[in-house]
């Protein structure tokens, strides 16, 4: 019942924002924005599509609408979904998603998870950013951190990930890192550490297959100091999530984490780089509202 009064507010009420982001899409923007055009008058949307040179144009352009009962939708990958669910988070805007980015790992969960509507989702507080799909630290992060590999354009999307778990496999040294959670306290060097609100990272690997962004908790996965030969099998196992059978792993669900080191360390947010000497995080449950919509999406991006 929820769920159907959720879909038939939106129906009536509500303005769909498409976030056109010219510097991030460059020559695919046109053909986005004629087809945004084309389907949100075959399906009968009000909407209005914001087009932006810059970030500091799509700063300024955001902030009219945050007071609104909207959809505003990013239009781009993981980064674009989280930079947007932080502008307006706390707001009455329902946050959706045009899955064209890198990874699109949140879509791919999405498409296991939903059916079409709109759907009150768990969000995890990071110090003081959120995000709606994974944090990781450790080789993980330096991985996703890494534009040399994830937004080189000479590499093949595809590849990109791939491209960068070889050159970290190679150079990677574990790091020493104190882990909080459940009231009870895990220090060692470890190869990587992942908090999981949803399913997907680095473009398919399948990290946490059992997460649910409506359950009210978020996955923890610990992953001891490894060699070269033990660091590759795990990492490869990812793909079809076969590390969860690997001795190395933790594997626990919590409300609250902090993790953190002697020195400042990097985390990667939903394809965004953090960095700091502690990370204090916690699951804020039905944070925001997701629409979904399967057959609009699929129009769009051909």
């Amino acid at each position: 019942m929820e769920l159907f009064l959720l879909n038939i507010y939106n129906e009536i009420c509500m303005k769909y924002v498409y976030i056109v982001n010219r510097f991030n899409l460059k020559d695919r923007s046109n053909r986005i924005i004629e087809r945004l055009d084309r389907y949100s008058k075959e399906f009968s949307r009000d909407y209005e599509i914001v087009v932006n040179d810059n970030v500091d144009q799509a700063k300024v352009s955001l902030d009219r609408f945050k007071d609104g009962n909207n959809v505003i939708t990013a239009i781009g990958g993981d980064g674009s979904l989280n930079l947007l669910l932080n502008d307006i988070v706390g707001t009455n805007n329902i946050l959706s998603l045009i899955p064209i980015g890198t990874g699109n790992d949140f879509y791919r969960a999405c498409n296991e998870m939903f059916t079409d509507g709109v759907y009150e989702t768990d969000i995890i507080r990071i110090n003081d950013r959120y995000f709606i799909n994974v944090s990781c630290f450790g080789i993980d992060a330096d991985i996703a951190n890494d534009d040399n590999f994830i937004h080189n354009r000479l590499i093949p999307e595809s590849m990109r990930y791939n491209a960068g778990v070889v050159y970290y496999f190679l150079t990677y040294k574990p790091r020493k890192l104190k882990i909080e959670c459940n009231d009870e306290v895990y220090c060692d060097k470890y190869t990587t550490v992942v908090v999981a609100n949803s399913r997907y990272y680095g473009g398919g690997y399948k990290v946490s297959p059992y997460s649910d962004i409506q359950d009210g908790k978020m996955e923890v996965y610990i992953v001891n100091s490894l060699n070269k030969i033990a660091m590759a099998k795990i990492i490869l196992s990812m793909k079809d999530a076969g590390h969860l059978n690997n001795p190395a792993l933790k594997h626990f669900t919590t409300t609250k984490a902090v993790i953190s080191a002697d020195k400042p360390f990097k985390a990667n947010i939903d394809g965004e780089s953090l960095y700091s000497d502690r990370f204090e995080l916690e699951l804020i449950p039905k944070g925001i509202r997701f629409e979904y919509n399967k057959e609009f999406v699929s129009k769009i991006i051909g």
